[in-house]
């Protein structure tokens, strides 16, 4: 029998880990860790000696996922279906059966995919299913697919590989219009995915060529290009004279309104048009902070709900009260929300009617949250803080405690695995009621994944238990620290409560990493300085 033949064999056996002591849980979380590790690494060799010791782990499934995920392209079909019908209730084995889609596309199965495809929505796995219909030779829903295939087409989106079959048909069969092409073009520009333009271009009519080229050459430098601009008074030149504007007022709102004033003369832009890019430019000058943001905003014509909020902002920023008051009267329902009710108040108190401000202030400061400690403050009252206890019911504790998806989701948190954590988590509370649920969030504490708590206390309708929704946590790390670098906890914990809900491994999407969600460069920069 072969080392692949061993492993797989031992898998079968091992259903249902059994309860572990403290000391054999310590030992094996610090082995599969390593183990883990050699699996998502596909190195067989290094894993097989762990197998033995973490038999009767919760987590053993994972290692025997991670190592098929990762040695996809050489495994047979026959195995990974055998996975996967052995721990089809596992949420992980649907990880697993999308990329091995994905693996299937890439050489090209199309009768194992569909077979296994299940009207997945993400691009990659729908890309792939319609590469599989239009390759297969079934003609009788092909126009249907055809028409799926056009519309993944027109996108300015990066298209990923799956997508290359079902494209290349279209080209291939030469239903790839001219008009299509424009209007891909044109995706592409408005997104400024320019170099999907350029790529599209010599494909393009005489005419379209031009406008695309037009709006490329804006791309590069609208500065210079739309004060030399001289191009047919079209609207889809107006489109992009629009882009272009809007790209300057990015950086520099002040010249935008200088080249738009100029343009505007120039050009025939409909009256839409021209309020769409008051409305930008205001903003602009809003976002900006600069001293004219105030009169820009109140020259547009709009109940745009950003543009009504900023006019508030930008009179609160020049301290212009009755500007404050009258703002907030044009918010209409949203004036009801805390925030606006506060700065009503200070509002009405800078304008000499006390009285109405203090009987705001009572109303905030019987509610709970920022604006309820800020209302408290002026009236020189102490915080009213929420604190219920919450109730622990250890029998209802311990049940949970040994459900198999609440075993995982534990040990997944102290391996660090958040995501499979949470996969794990949803499955184990999805037939619980509220009650359960809160005493689920209880166990999650206890495993120190502070976030899981927070989240469920809100979810669930828990107590309003501080220790649990405002944990002073991770004190070894950052106590330290922060009384090194002379800064106040409070604000600290604060910021990461906001930014990460406590989750060490959160990642933004916009690449924003850790507790305190900063960007890599920042923090670079920070620690260079």
């Amino acid at each position: 029998m072969t080392w692949t033949s061993r492993f797989f064999t031992a898998f079968v056996l091992v259903c249902i880990a059994p309860v572990l002591s403290a000391a054999d849980l310590t030992a094996q979380r610090a082995e599969f860790k390593l183990a883990w590790s050699a699996a998502k690494q596909g190195d067989l060799a290094t894993l097989t000696p762990y197998l033995d010791k973490l038999a009767d782990y919760p987590l053993y499934p994972y290692l025997r996922f991670a190592y098929l995920d990762s040695t996809l392209d050489q495994q047979s079909d026959d195995v990974v279906q055998a996975f996967l019908k052995q721990q089809w209730a596992l949420p992980l084995a649907d990880d697993l059966r999308q990329d091995w889609l994905l693996a299937l596309a890439r050489r090209q199965d199309w009768k194992t995919l569909l077979a296994n495809y299940q009207d997945e929505t993400d691009r990659p796995l729908r890309c792939a299913a319609v590469s599989a219909h239009l390759a297969g030779d079934d003609s009788q829903d092909r126009d249907v697919w055809i028409v799926v295939a056009e519309h993944l087409w027109l996108s300015a989106s990066q298209q990923p590989d799956t997508c290359t079959p079902a494209f290349d048909y279209l080209e291939q069969h030469h239903l790839i219009s001219k008009q299509m092409l424009a209007r891909r073009t044109e995706l592409a520009l408005r997104a400024r995915r320019y170099e999907l333009a350029k790529q599209l271009l010599p494909q393009l009519d005489s005419d379209d060529r031009d406008w695309a080229q037009a709006w490329l050459d804006m791309g590069a430098n609208p500065r210079s290009t739309l004060a030399h601009t001289d191009v047919p008074d079209e609207s889809r030149y107006h489109e992009m004279l629009m882009a272009g504007v809007k790209l300057v007022a990015r950086t520099d709102p002040a010249q935008a309104r200088h080249l738009w004033h100029q343009l505007s003369h120039d050009y025939h832009f409909a009256h839409d048009d021209q309020d769409d890019m008051q409305q930008a430019l205001a903003l602009q000058y809003a976002w900006h902070l600069l001293p004219d943001a105030g009169k820009q905003l109140a020259r547009v014509r709009s109940t745009n709900a950003e543009v009504l909020s900023w006019r508030v902002r930008t009179a609160l920023r020049q301290q212009n009260w009755s500007a404050v008051l009258k703002g907030i009267e044009d918010l209409g329902k949203a004036a009801n929300a805390d925030e606006w009710r506060y700065w009503k108040a200070r509002a009405l108190a800078a304008t000499g009617k006390t009285a109405s401000a203090k009987v705001i202030y009572k109303a905030l400061a019987d509610g709970d949250g920022y604006y309820a400690l800020l209302a408290a403050d002026h009236l020189q009252q102490a915080y009213d803080f929420t604190q219920e206890a919450s109730q622990p019911a250890p029998d209802v504790m311990a049940q949970l405690a040994v459900r198999p998806a609440f075993l995982r989701a534990r040990e997944l948190v102290y391996a660090g695995l958040f995501d499979y954590a949470e996969q794990e988590w949803q499955a184990g509370v999805h037939d619980l009621s509220n009650p359960a649920q809160c005493q689920a969030a209880l166990l999650a504490a206890q495993w120190g994944w502070y976030g899981r708590t927070i989240r469920t206390f809100a979810n669930a309708g828990c107590w309003q238990d501080l220790t649990f929704t405002y944990p002073i946590a991770y004190q070894k790390t950052l106590l330290p620290e922060l009384q090194r670098l002379k800064l106040d906890p409070a604000w600290v914990y604060g910021l990461i409560r906001a930014e990460s809900m406590f989750q060490p491994g959160a990642v933004s999407n916009a690449g924003a990493i850790g507790l305190m969600q900063l960007m890599p460069s920042t923090g670079r920069h920070v620690a260079d300085s």
